[in-house]
């Protein structure tokens, strides 16, 4: 590693890096993307080949391996998150992985501490975290600004047609729609509140064909009157929002989750309005990715710990519990 470049690696031709990761790599500052790894060697080479990437290893073991990698992007099913992201650890790499961080909470308190031992950075792609829409909301409601918030409502919803052999229905990947897009809203509530709820009430519908959820709706209780409404699912081509309500007005979220090159909230107050705009000239994922690259380089602390995804994943479970019992379930 120089003192100015991160050298990255990618583990699988996942389609995430194909329109996601590497735009948005190629806009980012202090890293330099030298290397892909897969199983299958002509996928690994033509899609090297697509994105100009010099090397290819056949085995995400090979890449890890090489010295010419300080960090690599983890993209794989969540249910190889841990497996990887603790191999690529142990190896000395600091690890960009996707959310949800793990399949399970004891899995990401084993990834946090196979990281911590080899002193290596651990972070969750829940990319809002970085943006300055982001940063801006939280400047904000720390300063008050519609006195305490009192409610969240947050959705992330897409069709997913069926039948089909995405990823996101099988079970034994840990799929469902809690686990691919309810991580969102459940993040961006806790971010919200700035604690973690004490209780969890749901109701999911399971697919009797695939047995994960495939919408869900999720009550989070924070505490001293504090709610969080969430809507998640594979069923209706909704896309993403947020609405907060405080004491004293309420902002609205358009995109909350994956704000782009240019994004925007608003603030109600009384009769009146403020918007709030941002031009970044950036895809959703490179504030991200160059605060990474800074904090690996630089020793700049991150913005978020990725034990927080532990949290995330006793709520989903937690939440699949209350729609089986049909009620409510302490987190605390």
């Amino acid at each position: 590693m120089s003192n100015s470049t991160l050298r990255w690696g990618i583990i699988s031709t996942a389609g995430i890096s194909d329109w996601g990761f590497i735009p948005a790599f190629r806009m980012a500052k202090g890293g330099e993307l030298v290397a892909v790894s897969s199983r299958d060697r002509s996928k690994g080479q033509a899609f090297a080949e697509k994105h100009g990437i010099p090397q290819v290893f056949d085995s995400y073991e090979a890449m890890l391996d090489s010295d010419a990698i300080d960090a690599v992007y983890n993209p794989l099913p969540n249910s190889m998150h841990a497996e990887w992201t603790i191999a690529a650890a142990r190896r000395g790499k600091h690890v960009f992985c996707e959310k949800p961080l793990a399949a399970n909470a004891d899995e990401v308190e084993q990834m946090v501490q196979a990281c911590r031992d080899s002193g290596v950075l651990l972070f969750e792609a829940f990319v809002f975290r970085c943006h300055p829409q982001t940063l801006k909301l939280r400047a904000l409601l720390d300063d008050g600004i519609i006195g305490q918030v009192v409610q969240v409502q947050a959705h992330f919803s897409f069709s997913l047609e069926r039948p089909t052999d995405n990823i996101r229905m099988n079970k034994a990947l840990a799929g469902g729609s809690l686990m691919d897009v309810g991580c969102y809203p459940i993040t961006f509530a806790r971010y919200v509140f700035g604690c973690e709820p004490v209780a969890v009430q749901a109701q999911c519908c399971i697919d009797p064909d695939y047995g994960v959820d495939t919408h869900t709706s999720t009550v989070l209780d924070f505490g001293s009157g504090r709610q969080a409404a969430l809507v998640s699912g594979f069923d209706a081509p909704v896309g993403q929002g947020a609405h907060l309500f405080g004491t004293e007005g309420h902002i609205v979220v358009p995109v909350p989750c994956h704000p782009a090159e240019e994004s925007h909230f608003t603030v109600h107050k009384g009769e009146g309005e403020e918007t709030f705009s941002f031009a970044t000239g950036t895809r959703p994922f490179t504030p991200t990715i160059e605060h990474f690259n800074d904090c690996a380089l630089n020793g700049t602390p991150l913005m978020a710990e990725a034990g927080s995804g532990a949290g995330t994943l006793h709520i989903i479970a937690a939440a699949l519990e209350s729609s089986r019992r049909g009620q409510r379930v302490a987190l605390q």
